[in-house]
């Protein structure tokens, strides 16, 4: 098996004209580079051969995120390389013909197995082989029992509603083949369709995690991929014991994490594009959304550290909420106090004090968006109690609210009314809030709402 590959720099790469000062990467890293250092990051912009002494430094570049190495699609055969385990539950002959389908354009390419998970009526196909639950077990399940009958290096899960994946998955299984990658998934578009939920899930499909690769990880700017369609080594996976059987929702989200834990990393991919339908109906969206939400008490307890609804810097969190009160010094105190202190531990880089500066307003700002997206989400109830008092508080709880789906109206492409558009961009994020909530109550558990407020720390290499 053979590829060649090569490197792009993360959309939060800043250099100064000197070259001396890189911040990039997820979370962000500052780093001093040496005149060698300059010449890699220099042929790295350009995309110009990089020197025989590049491995070094791209290697700390690429684990803190701040470049992607791009592996090049295989041009050989996959069927003595990947299999495929499809996880089905039919119920009705719409999802029939699209899996059989699916099925038949698959198995040209690779082997494929179809775990029938107690569908009402079983699963037939001449094609491909087909094993059956006897009851109803979750795709957790069905994708270890396909698990088990694979004996080729690379598996591949695939979700049977997404349609248009087979072109990917050169390009998966060679990114995978990289030493220390254990898992890739490709960017999951929605299919064009003319309803209303299909043209705003263009855009905010909770599948779709845009067109960057990087990296996934807690605590980064991808933190987990769903798993639509992945493709993984198959010693990995069974390492870990598959998946947790456990967990009916967020079962993709627990076994990248654990995988990055045992030293592996996942990667996102997007240049390898499948397509996934929208929900059908507004009932199916806020359903979905619902239940992705009931994860988190679940995730909570087995990834404490991993998964909080906000991570800020309580000076940032701080200076908003002094800024809302009505005090503004207070607030300006603060942003001196945060200014200065990492202008301190800048001092010894060249521009130092004018990055500080750059990063403190950089950070302050996305602890704002980041504190809106928590009232709007998990604690979306905090929210609706704050309209329903009215007055200032009210106000500012209906700003929370709203103008944060106006401003994303405003940014990107207008393939809906903006009525509709604010609609849906509110209920995506309460109806996930809601599920939480209602998780953490069966669970008797608070931490999954608790944000972590420790100070922020600049990481200086």
């Amino acid at each position: 098996m053979t590829s060649s590959s090569s490197f792009s720099c993360d959309s939060s790469w800043h250099r100064y004209g000197d070259g001396t000062t890189l911040v990039a990467g997820s979370p962000l890293a500052v780093f001093s580079l040496s005149e060698a250092g300059r010449d890699v990051a220099r042929a790295l912009e350009l995309g110009a051969t990089l020197p025989d002494f590049h491995q070094p430094l791209t290697t700390r570049l690429e684990a803190a995120g701040a470049i992607h190495h791009l592996a090049h699609p295989l041009s050989e055969p996959l069927d003595t390389l990947l299999t495929i385990i499809i996880p089905a539950y039919v119920r009705d002959e719409r999802q029939r013909e699209q899996l059989t389908q699916l099925v038949d354009v698959l198995s040209r390419c690779c082997s494929v197995i179809v775990v029938d998970d107690a569908s009402p009526t079983p699963v037939r196909l001449a094609s491909t082989r087909v094993i059956r639950h006897e009851s109803n077990e979750g795709p957790a399940s069905a994708r270890n029992t396909g698990l088990a009958h694979v004996d080729t290096p690379f598996v591949a899960f695939v979700d049977s509603d997404v349609t248009s994946c087979e072109d990917a998955f050169p390009l998966l299984v060679a990114t995978c083949a990289r030493e220390g990658v254990g898992l890739v998934a490709p960017r999951v578009a929605t299919t064009s369709e003319p309803s209303w939920i299909a043209r705003y899930e263009e855009r905010f499909s909770p599948l779709d995690l845009g067109t960057e690769p990087g990296r996934v990880a807690p605590g980064t700017r991808i933190s987990y991929v769903p798993s639509a369609v992945w493709v993984a080594r198959t010693d990995r996976v069974r390492s870990l014991g598959g998946f947790d059987q456990n967990l009916r929702v967020g079962e993709d989200v627990d076994f990248v994490w654990r995988l990055n834990r045992s030293g592996s990393s996942a990667r996102y991919e997007p240049r390898a594009i499948v397509r996934h339908e929208p929900r059908r109906s507004l009932r199916d969206f806020i359903r979905q959304r619902y239940l992705y939400g009931t994860s988190v008490a679940p995730l909570s307890s087995r990834h404490p550290e991993d998964l909080r609804p906000l991570k800020a810097s309580w000076h940032s969190v701080a200076i908003w909420a002094f800024l809302f009160a009505g005090l503004p010094i207070v607030s300006l105190a603060l942003v001196l106090y945060t200014f200065i202190g990492l202008a301190r531990r800048l001092r010894h880089l060249d521009n130092g004090v004018r990055e500080a500066f750059r990063l403190v307003l950089r950070g302050h700002w996305s602890a704002l968006a980041s504190t809106a997206r928590l009232f709007r989400r998990e604690w979306v109830p905090v929210t609706l109690v704050g309209i329903a008092i009215g007055g200032r508080v009210g106000g500012v709880s209906l700003a929370v609210l709203v103008v944060p789906p106006i401003i994303d109206y405003i940014r990107g492409p207008k393939r809906l009314d903006p009525f509709r558009f604010v609609a849906l961009r509110i209920l995506d994020d309460a109806s996930y809030g809601i599920g939480a909530v209602a998780s953490c109550i069966r669970a008797r558990t608070l931490r999954p709402l608790i944000p972590d407020l420790r100070s922020w720390r600049a990481n200086v290499q």
